[in-house]
């Protein structure tokens, strides 16, 4: 049995992990959670190189489900769906989702199902807060049926030199904001997605469309806020400074992870991070 301090706080450093990122993502969601116009478009770029028309009739689990936007994406194109959180950001979900999609409370390496389960395992925006996303990968890597798909999302190491700088910064500032008082920091949050609005969203919408600015354009940071409402930045800038851990991969790594997993016709495309998905070989053929 794992010892706990007075205030409730595993001796184990990898479940106080667990512990803290759970209890970020439950806030964070309970005020951020919201259901969006936004998120259809949202749930195509993520799921690509599929379609969310392909889900229709396939059972679909969604680990990491948080307030359950792209478990509802996926339930209106037809999927019957599972939708997972290790913390009390599933009370926020099970608001959000329809009475059909079934919801549960349990942690991405500890899933309550038989293997070989499911036709789709997704897990966007997940592995990369996990104390190990290999291992979290293997854990979901059984539960995809022959044939079916694994689906992640996972923070890149970004290819421009000056993006990685500005990360590095980022990383700096992160060992004070991973410890403040979550409700202090939401506040803070505001005026940073200000600046980060004013320094690089609204100078990207300026010249995205202007001819000969093409290349200007591409260089900047943070252009897929430039389709989204002003807070949904505020909430991906709490993400970002609130979770305890954050790992960065290469599409090389992220690729690698799944071949190792056991995946077949890999396919690792740019979203401002790495998609990454690949298929579960059926046992009758060769890879």
């Amino acid at each position: 049995m794992l010892r706990r301090d007075p205030e409730g706080r595993s001796s184990d450093p990898e479940a106080e992990v667990r512990r803290r990122t759970a209890e970020s993502f439950a806030y964070e969601w309970e005020h951020f959670g919201q259901l969006r116009q936004e998120w259809e478009q949202n749930f195509r770029e993520y799921l690509r190189p599929h379609e969310p028309e392909s889900l229709r009739n396939r059972l679909v689990l969604d680990v990491g489900a948080g307030s359950g936007r792209h478990s509802y994406e996926a339930h209106r194109f037809g999927a019957r769906v599972v939708a997972v959180d290790v913390g009390d950001a599933i009370h926020v979900a099970r608001r959000n989702l329809p009475a059909d999609v079934v919801t549960v409370q349990a942690d991405a390496e500890e899933l309550p199902f038989e293997d070989a389960t499911f036709d789709f395992v997704m897990s966007i925006g997940v592995l990369h807060h996990l104390p190990d996303p290999r291992r979290a990968l293997s854990s979901l890597a059984r539960l995809v049926r022959p044939g079916g798909h694994i689906h992640v999302y996972v923070y890149w190491v970004p290819p421009r030199r000056w993006h990685r700088s500005l990360l590095r910064l980022v990383a700096a500032v992160r060992r004070v904001t991973t410890r403040m008082p979550r409700p202090l920091l939401r506040v803070l949050c505001y005026p940073i997605a200000a600046a980060l609005f004013a320094t690089f969203v609204l100078p990207y919408r300026a010249t995205r469309d202007a001819p000969g600015l093409e290349r200007v354009a591409g260089g900047f940071p943070l252009k897929a806020y430039a389709d989204y409402p002003f807070r949904v930045c505020v909430n991906d800038q709490f993400d970002r400074f609130s979770a305890p851990l954050e790992w960065r991969f290469t599409a090389e790594e992220v690729k690698g992870m799944l071949i190792e997993a056991g995946f077949a016709d890999v396919v690792v495309l740019d979203n401002n991070g790495w998609i990454g998905s690949g298929r579960r070989p059926d046992a009758s053929l060769p890879v």
